[in-house]
């Protein structure tokens, strides 16, 4: 009868642990985001997803990182809608989906370096990324201060264990109310570490797995706005930071 009853657990587990890796998957993605066009071409690499404008606007580009095991094609409308705004965004392809050793982060650090040299020295970047993503982000940022115009956290409970109170980099940190991963409330415990120059976005009714296109979020609280009103404002508030931290 134990034998049995552990089987049981077993497979309940693994189950449980199938369904949660699946809903990481990319989720509703129109194909159409990863098409080039006229307007924006698409470059899909194994380390890279690049979404480059014709014409580009004034001010920076934007690298993204994805969120901690998240398929980074779960972003590719958020960043083709900054491209189709005339901003060059790229998604870097985190190794193994969260970078969990010094070997792996090392990989994502040059990553991040080719995408900042292979604009040149006359071309400016945000990194900015969601979640996990927002975490390398910043730590990226203050290991390489001068190779960024800015920071860009979304759905983030940090800055926590790094004092940002000081810094002259541009911050734009973005927030949704029902978002109970990187909850209101630890999140503004730690708002003192940001200065007081940093730039704010509140999404009302916008949850945490909304910032991507992809399924369920263990903890998260679920939204009251749809998953395009919370793309069009983040994307919104990108547009508007990159116009500015590049000049």
């Amino acid at each position: 009868m134990r034998k049995w009853i552990r089987r049981i657990w077993v497979t309940c587990g693994l189950a449980f642990v199938a369904f949660l890796l699946w809903n990481t998957e990319a989720r509703g993605v129109n194909a159409a985001v990863l098409q080039s066009t006229p307007g924006v071409h698409v470059l899909d690499s194994g380390e890279l997803i690049q979404f480059l404008p014709a014409h580009e606007a004034g001010g920076a580009g934007l690298i993204f990182l994805p969120g901690g095991g998240i398929d980074p094609y779960a972003y590719a409308p958020l960043l083709r809608s900054v491209a189709d705004s005339g901003h060059a965004a790229v998604i870097v392809k985190v190794p193994w989906r969260s970078a969990p050793t010094d070997g792996t982060r090392a990989i994502l650090w040059r990553r991040i370096a080719s995408v900042v040299a292979s604009g040149g020295a006359g071309k400016t970047w945000v990194l900015g990324g969601h979640s996990r993503g927002a975490v390398f982000a910043l730590t990226y940022v203050t290991e390489h201060p001068r190779q960024l115009a800015g920071l860009a956290l979304i759905g983030t409970t940090h800055p926590r264990d790094i004092d940002l109170y000081k810094s002259k980099i541009p911050i734009l940190k973005i927030v949704a109310t029902r978002d109970c991963v990187a909850s209101l409330e630890r999140v503004m415990a730690n708002a003192r570490l940001l200065p007081p120059s940093a730039q704010w976005v509140r999404i009302e009714g916008g949850n945490h797995r909304q910032f991507g296109y992809y399924g369920y979020q263990l903890g998260d609280c679920g939204a009251t706005i749809s998953r395009e009103s919370q793309q069009g404002q983040t994307a919104a508030a990108l547009v508007r930071f990159l116009g500015t931290a590049g000049k």
